[in-house]
Protein backbone atom coordinates (compact mmCIF):
# COMPACT_ATOMS: atom_id res chain seq x y z
CA UNK A 1 0.00 0.00 0.00
CA UNK A 2 1.40 3.39 -0.97
CA UNK A 3 1.32 6.51 1.24
CA UNK A 4 -1.35 7.96 -1.03
CA UNK A 5 -3.62 5.00 -0.37
CA UNK A 6 -2.94 4.77 3.36
CA UNK A 7 -5.02 7.85 4.12
CA UNK A 8 -7.73 6.65 1.76
CA UNK A 9 -7.87 3.26 3.44
CA UNK A 10 -7.90 4.70 6.95
CA UNK A 11 -10.63 7.21 6.15
CA UNK A 12 -12.69 4.56 4.36
CA UNK A 13 -12.34 2.31 7.39
CA UNK A 14 -13.85 5.05 9.53
CA UNK A 15 -16.65 5.52 7.00
CA UNK A 16 -17.41 1.83 7.05
CA UNK A 17 -17.46 1.75 10.85
CA UNK A 18 -19.81 4.71 10.86
CA UNK A 19 -21.93 2.97 8.24
CA UNK A 20 -22.65 -0.02 10.47
CA UNK A 21 -22.75 2.03 13.64
CA UNK A 22 -19.75 0.72 15.55
CA UNK A 23 -17.36 3.68 15.54
CA UNK A 24 -17.43 4.13 19.27
CA UNK A 25 -14.45 4.10 21.60
CA UNK A 26 -16.41 2.10 24.14
CA UNK A 27 -17.19 -0.61 21.58
CA UNK A 28 -13.73 -0.97 20.01
CA UNK A 29 -10.42 -2.04 21.53
CA UNK A 30 -8.28 1.07 22.02
CA UNK A 31 -5.62 -0.50 19.84
CA UNK A 32 -7.92 -0.15 16.80
CA UNK A 33 -8.44 3.61 17.09
CA UNK A 34 -6.34 5.90 14.84
CA UNK A 35 -3.25 7.37 16.57
CA UNK A 36 -3.46 10.78 18.18
CA UNK A 37 -1.76 13.66 16.42
CA UNK A 38 1.86 14.08 17.35
CA UNK A 39 2.63 10.40 17.76
CA UNK A 40 4.45 10.37 14.44
CA UNK A 41 2.79 7.10 13.43
CA UNK A 42 2.07 6.88 9.70
CA UNK A 43 -1.35 6.12 8.25
CA UNK A 44 0.06 2.90 6.88
CA UNK A 45 1.34 1.68 10.24
CA UNK A 46 -1.88 2.81 11.88
CA UNK A 47 -3.97 0.74 9.52
CA UNK A 48 -1.69 -2.26 9.78
CA UNK A 49 -1.62 -1.87 13.54
CA UNK A 50 -5.40 -1.65 13.61
CA UNK A 51 -5.72 -4.85 11.64
CA UNK A 52 -3.06 -6.69 13.62
CA UNK A 53 -4.13 -5.47 17.05
CA UNK A 54 -7.77 -6.16 16.41
CA UNK A 55 -6.96 -9.79 15.77
CA UNK A 56 -4.56 -9.84 18.75
CA UNK A 57 -7.13 -8.24 21.04
CA UNK A 58 -9.78 -10.77 20.07
CA UNK A 59 -7.28 -13.59 20.53
CA UNK A 60 -6.28 -12.41 23.99
CA UNK A 61 -9.89 -12.40 25.12
CA UNK A 62 -10.28 -16.02 24.17
CA UNK A 63 -6.92 -17.49 25.24
CA UNK A 64 -7.37 -20.67 27.18
CA UNK A 65 -11.00 -21.02 26.15
CA UNK A 66 -10.65 -22.26 22.57
CA UNK A 67 -9.73 -25.69 21.36
CA UNK A 68 -7.90 -26.42 18.13
CA UNK A 69 -11.23 -27.39 16.57
CA UNK A 70 -12.58 -23.94 17.51
CA UNK A 71 -9.62 -22.30 15.78
CA UNK A 72 -10.10 -24.50 12.72
CA UNK A 73 -13.76 -23.49 12.62
CA UNK A 74 -12.86 -19.79 12.80
CA UNK A 75 -10.36 -20.23 9.97
CA UNK A 76 -13.01 -21.95 7.88
CA UNK A 77 -15.42 -19.09 8.58
CA UNK A 78 -12.78 -16.55 7.58
CA UNK A 79 -12.13 -18.35 4.31
CA UNK A 80 -15.84 -18.50 3.57
CA UNK A 81 -16.21 -14.76 4.17
CA UNK A 82 -13.22 -14.02 1.97
CA UNK A 83 -14.60 -16.25 -0.77
CA UNK A 84 -17.94 -14.43 -0.67
CA UNK A 85 -16.21 -11.07 -1.02
CA UNK A 86 -14.07 -12.28 -3.92
CA UNK A 87 -17.21 -13.59 -5.60
CA UNK A 88 -18.71 -10.12 -5.16
CA UNK A 89 -15.68 -8.60 -6.92
CA UNK A 90 -16.07 -11.10 -9.76
CA UNK A 91 -19.78 -10.28 -9.99
CA UNK A 92 -18.88 -6.58 -10.29
CA UNK A 93 -16.56 -7.24 -13.24
CA UNK A 94 -19.14 -9.46 -14.94
CA UNK A 95 -21.95 -6.91 -14.47
CA UNK A 96 -19.71 -4.04 -15.63
CA UNK A 97 -18.57 -5.86 -18.77
CA UNK A 98 -22.20 -6.78 -19.50
CA UNK A 99 -23.09 -3.07 -19.08
CA UNK A 100 -25.73 -4.03 -16.52
CA UNK A 101 -25.91 -0.88 -14.41
CA UNK A 102 -28.66 -2.29 -12.20
CA UNK A 103 -26.63 -5.40 -11.33
CA UNK A 104 -23.60 -3.20 -10.58
CA UNK A 105 -25.59 -0.92 -8.27
CA UNK A 106 -27.08 -3.83 -6.33
CA UNK A 107 -23.60 -4.79 -5.18
CA UNK A 108 -23.46 -1.49 -3.27
CA UNK A 109 -25.16 -0.72 0.04
CA UNK A 110 -28.09 1.70 -0.04
CA UNK A 111 -26.02 4.57 1.39
CA UNK A 112 -22.75 3.61 -0.29
CA UNK A 113 -20.23 6.15 -1.53
CA UNK A 114 -18.12 6.01 -4.68
CA UNK A 115 -15.22 8.42 -5.30
CA UNK A 116 -13.42 8.39 -8.62
CA UNK A 117 -9.76 9.29 -9.15
CA UNK A 118 -10.73 12.90 -9.93
CA UNK A 119 -12.28 13.22 -6.49
CA UNK A 120 -15.89 13.29 -7.71
CA UNK A 121 -18.23 11.73 -5.15
CA UNK A 122 -21.36 9.74 -5.93
CA UNK A 123 -23.49 8.91 -2.90
CA UNK A 124 -26.31 6.37 -2.65
CA UNK A 125 -27.25 3.30 -4.65
CA UNK A 126 -29.68 5.18 -6.92
CA UNK A 127 -27.06 7.76 -7.85
CA UNK A 128 -24.50 5.01 -8.45
CA UNK A 129 -27.00 3.24 -10.74
CA UNK A 130 -27.49 6.43 -12.74
CA UNK A 131 -23.75 7.14 -12.89
CA UNK A 132 -22.91 3.72 -14.33
CA UNK A 133 -25.88 3.80 -16.73
CA UNK A 134 -24.64 7.12 -18.15
CA UNK A 135 -21.10 5.77 -18.49
CA UNK A 136 -22.23 2.62 -20.32
CA UNK A 137 -24.25 4.82 -22.67
CA UNK A 138 -21.25 7.07 -23.33
CA UNK A 139 -18.79 4.17 -23.77
CA UNK A 140 -20.82 1.30 -25.27
CA UNK A 141 -17.75 -0.93 -25.70
CA UNK A 142 -15.99 -0.27 -22.40
CA UNK A 143 -14.58 -3.18 -20.41
CA UNK A 144 -12.58 -3.58 -17.21
CA UNK A 145 -10.18 -6.03 -15.62
CA UNK A 146 -9.70 -6.11 -11.85
CA UNK A 147 -6.72 -7.50 -9.94
CA UNK A 148 -7.48 -7.96 -6.25
CA UNK A 149 -4.11 -7.47 -4.57
CA UNK A 150 -5.18 -7.60 -0.93
CA UNK A 151 -8.27 -8.65 0.99
CA UNK A 152 -8.54 -8.58 4.78
CA UNK A 153 -11.53 -9.39 6.94
CA UNK A 154 -11.07 -6.99 9.88
CA UNK A 155 -14.15 -7.92 11.88
CA UNK A 156 -17.15 -10.18 11.27
CA UNK A 157 -18.79 -7.12 9.65
CA UNK A 158 -15.96 -5.24 7.91
CA UNK A 159 -13.47 -6.16 5.19
CA UNK A 160 -11.04 -4.04 3.21
CA UNK A 161 -10.08 -4.80 -0.38
CA UNK A 162 -7.32 -3.20 -2.44
CA UNK A 163 -6.35 -3.69 -6.04
CA UNK A 164 -5.86 -2.34 -9.54
CA UNK A 165 -8.44 -1.64 -12.24
CA UNK A 166 -7.62 -1.62 -15.94
CA UNK A 167 -10.32 0.17 -17.87
CA UNK A 168 -10.66 -0.06 -21.65
CA UNK A 169 -12.95 2.71 -23.03
CA UNK A 170 -12.61 1.06 -26.46
CA UNK A 171 -11.37 -2.47 -27.29
CA UNK A 172 -8.32 -1.23 -29.21
CA UNK A 173 -7.18 1.41 -26.72
CA UNK A 174 -4.52 1.21 -24.05
CA UNK A 175 -6.01 0.67 -20.59
CA UNK A 176 -6.59 3.43 -18.07
CA UNK A 177 -4.99 2.08 -14.91
CA UNK A 178 -6.10 3.13 -11.43
CA UNK A 179 -5.82 1.74 -7.93
CA UNK A 180 -8.77 1.33 -5.59
CA UNK A 181 -9.64 0.72 -1.98
CA UNK A 182 -13.05 -0.76 -1.20
CA UNK A 183 -14.73 -1.30 2.14
CA UNK A 184 -17.18 -4.19 2.35
CA UNK A 185 -19.75 -4.47 5.11
CA UNK A 186 -21.98 -7.35 6.02
CA UNK A 187 -25.67 -6.59 5.58
CA UNK A 188 -27.71 -9.56 6.72
CA UNK A 189 -26.27 -12.65 5.07
CA UNK A 190 -24.49 -10.81 2.26
CA UNK A 191 -21.48 -8.53 1.82
CA UNK A 192 -22.03 -5.17 0.16
CA UNK A 193 -19.73 -2.31 -0.81
CA UNK A 194 -20.07 0.56 1.65
CA UNK A 195 -17.42 2.76 0.13
CA UNK A 196 -14.92 2.64 -2.70
CA UNK A 197 -12.31 5.14 -3.77
CA UNK A 198 -10.31 5.13 -7.00
CA UNK A 199 -6.97 6.90 -7.22
CA UNK A 200 -4.21 7.33 -9.74
CA UNK A 201 -2.13 4.19 -9.71
CA UNK A 202 1.61 4.25 -9.44
CA UNK A 203 3.32 4.08 -12.81
CA UNK A 204 2.97 0.53 -14.06
CA UNK A 205 4.95 -1.12 -16.82
CA UNK A 206 2.53 -2.07 -19.56
CA UNK A 207 3.09 -5.36 -21.31
CA UNK A 208 4.02 -5.34 -25.02
CA UNK A 209 0.57 -6.72 -25.79
CA UNK A 210 -1.11 -3.87 -23.92
CA UNK A 211 0.93 -1.37 -25.94
CA UNK A 212 -0.17 -3.10 -29.16
CA UNK A 213 -3.82 -3.29 -28.16
CA UNK A 214 -4.59 -0.24 -30.31
CA UNK A 215 -3.78 -2.36 -33.39
CA UNK A 216 -5.82 -5.41 -32.37
CA UNK A 217 -8.45 -4.43 -34.94
CA UNK A 218 -6.00 -5.60 -37.62
CA UNK A 219 -6.45 -9.25 -36.60
CA UNK A 220 -8.00 -11.37 -39.31
CA UNK A 221 -7.84 -11.89 -43.06
CA UNK A 222 -7.94 -8.84 -45.36
CA UNK A 223 -8.36 -8.75 -49.15
CA UNK A 224 -7.94 -5.99 -51.74
CA UNK A 225 -9.18 -7.43 -55.02
CA UNK A 226 -9.67 -6.04 -58.51
CA UNK A 227 -10.09 -7.69 -61.95
CA UNK A 228 -6.34 -8.06 -62.51
CA UNK A 229 -4.74 -8.44 -59.09
CA UNK A 230 -5.41 -9.48 -55.54
CA UNK A 231 -3.61 -8.58 -52.33
CA UNK A 232 -4.29 -10.86 -49.40
CA UNK A 233 -2.97 -10.34 -45.89
CA UNK A 234 -3.47 -12.07 -42.58
CA UNK A 235 -2.74 -10.70 -39.13
CA UNK A 236 -2.63 -12.59 -35.85
CA UNK A 237 -0.88 -12.63 -32.49
CA UNK A 238 2.23 -14.76 -32.21
CA UNK A 239 2.41 -17.55 -29.62
CA UNK A 240 3.94 -15.25 -26.99
CA UNK A 241 1.17 -12.68 -27.38
CA UNK A 242 3.78 -9.91 -27.62
CA UNK A 243 3.82 -9.44 -31.41
CA UNK A 244 1.35 -9.11 -34.26
CA UNK A 245 2.36 -11.18 -37.28
CA UNK A 246 1.29 -9.81 -40.66
CA UNK A 247 1.68 -12.05 -43.73
CA UNK A 248 0.98 -10.57 -47.19
CA UNK A 249 0.89 -11.74 -50.81
CA UNK A 250 0.37 -9.93 -54.12
CA UNK A 251 -0.93 -11.89 -57.11
CA UNK A 252 -1.27 -10.58 -60.65
CA UNK A 253 -3.12 -12.68 -63.22
CA UNK A 254 -2.83 -15.60 -60.82
CA UNK A 255 0.95 -15.28 -60.47
CA UNK A 256 2.56 -14.33 -57.14
CA UNK A 257 4.59 -11.16 -57.73
CA UNK A 258 5.68 -10.52 -54.16
CA UNK A 259 5.09 -11.75 -50.66
CA UNK A 260 6.56 -11.34 -47.21
CA UNK A 261 5.89 -10.91 -43.55
CA UNK A 262 5.81 -8.09 -41.04
CA UNK A 263 6.30 -8.43 -37.29
CA UNK A 264 4.82 -5.61 -35.23
CA UNK A 265 6.01 -5.08 -31.66
CA UNK A 266 6.72 -2.52 -28.95
CA UNK A 267 10.14 -0.85 -28.86
CA UNK A 268 10.85 -0.05 -25.22
CA UNK A 269 13.84 2.10 -26.20
CA UNK A 270 11.98 4.55 -28.44
CA UNK A 271 8.67 4.00 -26.62
CA UNK A 272 6.96 3.46 -29.96
CA UNK A 273 5.33 0.69 -31.93
CA UNK A 274 7.87 -0.67 -34.40
CA UNK A 275 7.57 -3.10 -37.29
CA UNK A 276 10.11 -5.28 -39.07
CA UNK A 277 9.20 -6.30 -42.64
CA UNK A 278 10.94 -9.08 -44.56
CA UNK A 279 10.32 -9.66 -48.26
CA UNK A 280 10.61 -13.10 -49.79
CA UNK A 281 13.14 -11.64 -52.23
CA UNK A 282 15.57 -10.74 -49.41
CA UNK A 283 14.68 -7.08 -48.90
CA UNK A 284 13.79 -5.76 -45.47
CA UNK A 285 12.71 -2.59 -43.66
CA UNK A 286 11.97 -1.16 -40.23
CA UNK A 287 9.06 1.13 -39.47
CA UNK A 288 8.09 3.44 -36.61
CA UNK A 289 4.35 3.81 -36.07
CA UNK A 290 2.66 7.08 -35.09
CA UNK A 291 -1.04 7.20 -34.24
CA UNK A 292 -3.45 10.07 -34.88
CA UNK A 293 -6.96 9.01 -33.89
CA UNK A 294 -7.90 6.19 -36.31
CA UNK A 295 -4.88 6.74 -38.56
CA UNK A 296 -1.46 5.14 -38.19
CA UNK A 297 1.49 6.59 -40.11
CA UNK A 298 4.50 4.31 -40.56
CA UNK A 299 7.91 5.78 -41.40
CA UNK A 300 9.85 3.05 -43.19
CA UNK A 301 13.53 2.69 -44.00
CA UNK A 302 15.21 -0.43 -45.33
CA UNK A 303 17.33 -2.17 -47.93
CA UNK A 304 16.18 -3.74 -51.18
CA UNK A 305 17.22 -7.20 -52.35
CA UNK A 306 19.71 -5.41 -54.64
CA UNK A 307 21.37 -3.64 -51.71
CA UNK A 308 19.87 -0.19 -52.30
CA UNK A 309 18.56 1.94 -49.44
CA UNK A 310 14.78 2.32 -49.51
CA UNK A 311 12.36 4.58 -47.69
CA UNK A 312 8.63 5.22 -47.70
CA UNK A 313 5.72 6.46 -45.64
CA UNK A 314 2.71 4.18 -45.29
CA UNK A 315 -0.65 5.12 -43.80
CA UNK A 316 -3.20 2.67 -42.37
CA UNK A 317 -6.67 4.03 -41.62
CA UNK A 318 -9.27 2.15 -39.59
CA UNK A 319 -12.65 2.86 -41.22
CA UNK A 320 -14.86 0.33 -39.46
CA UNK A 321 -14.63 -3.22 -38.14
CA UNK A 322 -14.54 -4.62 -41.67
CA UNK A 323 -12.80 -1.87 -43.63
CA UNK A 324 -9.42 -0.15 -43.70
CA UNK A 325 -7.45 1.85 -46.23
CA UNK A 326 -3.74 1.80 -47.02
CA UNK A 327 -1.58 4.14 -49.07
CA UNK A 328 2.14 4.81 -49.50
CA UNK A 329 4.04 7.96 -50.48
CA UNK A 330 7.53 9.55 -50.31
CA UNK A 331 8.87 6.33 -51.79
CA UNK A 332 12.54 6.14 -52.73
CA UNK A 333 14.96 3.44 -53.88
CA UNK A 334 18.67 4.25 -53.93
CA UNK A 335 17.87 7.95 -53.60
CA UNK A 336 15.52 7.90 -56.60
CA UNK A 337 11.85 8.75 -56.18
CA UNK A 338 9.30 6.14 -57.18
CA UNK A 339 5.58 6.39 -57.74
CA UNK A 340 3.21 6.89 -54.84
CA UNK A 341 0.59 4.22 -54.21
CA UNK A 342 -2.87 5.78 -53.85
CA UNK A 343 -5.28 4.76 -51.11
CA UNK A 344 -6.67 1.26 -51.47
CA UNK A 345 -9.82 0.11 -49.70
CA UNK A 346 -9.18 -3.24 -48.03
CA UNK A 347 -12.01 -5.40 -46.73
CA UNK A 348 -12.03 -8.00 -44.02
CA UNK A 349 -12.59 -11.46 -45.46
CA UNK A 350 -15.31 -13.44 -43.75
CA UNK A 351 -15.16 -17.17 -44.41
CA UNK A 352 -18.46 -18.67 -45.60
CA UNK A 353 -20.23 -20.80 -43.00
CA UNK A 354 -19.40 -24.49 -43.01
CA UNK A 355 -22.15 -26.87 -44.01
Amino acid sequence: MTPATNLVALSLLSIAMNFIGILNAQELPTEVLPPKQGTGESAKSALESATSNLSTSETKKSLGSKTSSDNDSEQDDYQKEEQQIRQSAEAFVAAYNAHDALAVSQLFALDAEFTDEDGDLVRGRKAILQDFAEMFSKFPQCKIEVDVESLRVLTPNIAIEEGVIRGYPEPDQKPNISGYVAIHVRVGDTWQVASVSDFEAESEQLTPREHLQELSWMEGVWIDENPESIVKSTCQWDNSGNYLLHEFELKFAGVVLSNGSMRIGWDSLTQQIKSWTFGADGGYSEGLWIRDDNEWTVKLRGVSADGEVTSATSVFVFVDDDTMTWRSYDRTVGGRSTDDIPANVIKRHVAPPQD
